[in-house]
């Protein structure tokens, strides 16, 4: 017999998170808070630690000793903290391995910038909103989904209010039908029946006949004014099978990508910043660690001076914390034991890439009324992202790809950044029509292809995760470990954060 949270379980997988919240509504059902996370208390003035990498995961066990009076000093090979927690804008230069440069040759404006890493913070990121608290760093709403924004179908560009209203309509009428004839097999009471078949009417915006026949969700086909406005009609349930269209249409059902979304004001980097600055000279920028050795009192760290014409320098401490991508320690020369190395190796990061244009005029704001939100493409760019800042502003930073990985990531790190731009203006076109003559300036990162970070995430196996993820995150003689890959939020600040915490606790007790 099915219950009510079996029943809740499927109106869940079939309408998405709001059916389930509207129907435990309609049947008096209660939903949890989670706790807030905070970082390990650690003893005062513990044992000197370097931490090599200097990402969120190395800049937060960094600044956590420090705060602990633990002598400590963190080695970033590049120029700015923050790892892939970056910020392009104008004058930056983005360089690939393989020596590829392209020079960001934006305007110079507060609101004219490129988050190619992480890019966003869900709402219940306890641990990363706790530093920008801490710290100081303004934060303001990201527009995550927006119903304007649009989705490629069969026939060309959906606004994504129109694929929303269809399907929760088709699934409400679906289910409203089900219930008198109690496919269900429930044990609901006459009353629970009657409450569910309101809550359908509502949800799916069904007519008194528990039918969809289009409603003003779906937006209009002529606007009300003098006149009665006239609504969109429903879209032909066959074409709401598109995957590009459902999937679209439900993405910010997830839990990480819930409303409310946030970002810092002027750049995703504000975080790193405000970390470093907090670290003071506890921070090395520009030193390249290039070996590590075991000692009798804990380990050597041998590196290049990189503002100084690569001079060698040597440090040693009690203990050392790697917070570096698993394929750029992997690389590294370590005595670090063969299990572990190979683990390493083996790990898979995502070959994700993102692209953004400068664009003279806000073209999505005065043609469709688009601020913020993300439009979804059938093509190798995926995902077309609208800036939640500086909106009316004369000009803007459209996100004009965002790649996740597998073979579109591969053809996108295998191109040259010229090659980038030509197609993702070719597959910008399926969403907006004169899309080539509105996007200008463009500035690609492929993660892969980036010499200190060698991907964009990590993504487990189920087997892996089996054999190595304890083995990776403990720690082996003086060395231990962080990283978002040594998480369950792999992909994001939190991640990373929430290892380093990990890491913290290991050497309170190590």
């Amino acid at each position: 017999m099915t219950t009510r949270r079996a029943l809740l379980e499927g109106i869940a997988a079939a309408g998405g998170i709001n059916a389930a919240v509207a129907a435990l509504g309609a049947l008096g059902g209660l939903l949890p808070t989670p706790a807030q996370a905070a970082a390990p208390v650690l003893p005062r003035g513990g044992r000197p630690v370097i931490v090599i990498g200097g990402g969120i995961a190395g800049l937060v066990t960094a600044l956590e000793l420090k705060r602990a009076g633990w002598p400590v000093k963190l080695l970033e090979a590049s120029d700015r903290p923050g790892g892939r927690c970056l910020t392009l804008r104008a004058g930056d230069t983005v360089r690939e391995a393989d020596g590829t440069t392209q020079k960001v040759e934006w305007d110079s404006a507060p609101h004219l910038y490129m988050n190619p890493g992480p890019a966003r913070i869900p709402h219940h990121h306890r641990g990363i909103l706790g530093y920008c608290k801490q710290l100081g760093v303004a934060l303001e709403t990201l527009v995550n989904q927006n119903g304007a924004a649009l989705a490629e179908g069969p026939d060309g560009p959906v606004p994504l209010r129109q694929v929303n209203a269809g399907l929760r309509g088709l699934v409400a009428e679906l289910a409203a039908k089900g219930l008198p004839r109690g496919t269900l097999e429930a044990p609901l009471t006459t009353a629970d029946l009657e409450a569910l078949r309101a809550m359908l009417r509502g949800f799916g915006a069904l007519d008194h006949q528990l039918r969809w026949q289009g409603s003003s969700r779906a937006g209009w086909a002529e606007r009300p004014g003098l006149e009665e406005g006239k609504p969109t009609a429903p879209l032909d349930p066959a074409v709401l099978l598109n995957p590009v269209l459902w999937r679209g249409a439900t993405f910010a059902e997830g839990i990480d990508y819930a409303a409310t979304m946030l970002q810092p004001v002027g750049g995703i980097d504000a975080i790193a910043r405000a970390l470093a600055k907090a670290l003071g000279d506890s921070l090395v920028l520009n030193a390249e660690v290039f070996a590590l050795r075991r000692t009798e009192a804990g380990a050597r760290v041998e590196w290049r001076d990189r503002q100084r014409n690569g001079r060698l320098k040597q440090e040693t401490a009690a203990r050392v914390v790697l917070a570096l991508p698993a394929p750029v320690l992997a690389a590294l020369d370590t005595d670090l034991a063969a299990p572990r190395r190979d683990a390493l190796r083996d790990l898979f990061y995502a070959s994700a890439g993102k692209l953004a244009f400068q664009c003279e005029r806000r073209f999505w704001e005065d043609e469709h009324a688009i601020y913020g939100g993300i439009s979804f493409s059938a093509r190798d760019v995926n995902q077309l992202w609208y800036p939640s800042h500086g909106f009316h502003a004369r000009k803007g930073i459209l996100l004009g790809a965002y790649i996740w990985g597998g073979a579109a990531g591969a053809r996108f790190a295998g191109r040259t950044p010229a090659q980038r731009a030509e197609a993702a203006v070719a597959d910008g076109k399926a969403l907006h029509a004169d899309y080539a003559a509105q996007v200008a300036k463009p500035v690609s990162v492929a993660w892969g292809n980036m010499p200190l970070a060698r991907g964009a995430w990590v993504e487990w196996t189920e087997p892996q995760r089996a054999a190595s993820y304890a083995l990776l995150r403990a720690p082996e003689g003086p060395y231990h470990f962080a990283g978002e890959h040594l998480s369950h939020q792999t992909a994001w600040m939190e991640g990373a954060l929430i290892s380093a915490w990990a890491a913290l606790e290991g050497l309170a007790w190590g």
